[in-house]
């Protein structure tokens, strides 16, 4: 075995702290985002502004279902528990978000502008990280690692 496999094997090894790095960040953030959204009327009453601006229907509904998905879903995050399930209501919420105002958001005059405009959208960033983490999985420090892995009698 080359030093190079055995520095890539040793490096791989810790894989387990960028995703916790990742899950536990991206996590945190849905979390705050959503206790924010429910729990402080400025916050809540901004949102509700937003989905009507967007043309979302049944906007006091629908900002109560996407705080609370961010809520519950950033919880699940950093526990690492359901992380499938938290990644993709999360990824919904992203892909919502992105068609109804972050897109219509972007001026620019080449595809190349508009690309780099795009990519630069943090929720583009976020939701990346939540299809990575949905297929790489939570890692081992996470409650579905400790429920799926523990030893059976």
């Amino acid at each position: 075995m080359s030093r190079v496999q055995v520095l890539l094997d040793a490096v791989h090894s810790w894989e387990w702290v960028g995703i916790l790095l990742a899950r536990v960040s991206v996590g945190l953030l849905f979390l705050l985002s959503g206790e924010g959204k429910l729990f402080r009327s400025d916050r809540r009453e901004r949102m509700r502004h937003t989905l009507r601006e967007a043309g979302v229907l049944y906007p006091e509904l629908n900002a109560t279902v996407v705080s609370t998905v961010e809520f519950v879903g950033g919880f699940f995050l950093i526990a690492g528990m359901l992380t499938p399930l938290a990644c993709a209501m999360l990824s919904g919420v992203m892909l919502v978000a992105l068609a109804t105002t972050q897109i219509k958001r972007i001026n620019a005059s080449t595809a190349s502008d508009w690309l780099a405009e795009f990519l630069y959208l943090p929720e583009v960033l976020y939701l990346v990280i939540l299809v990575w983490l949905f297929f790489a999985g939570p890692g081992w420090l996470s409650v579905d690692h400790l429920m799926l892995f523990r030893p059976r009698p």
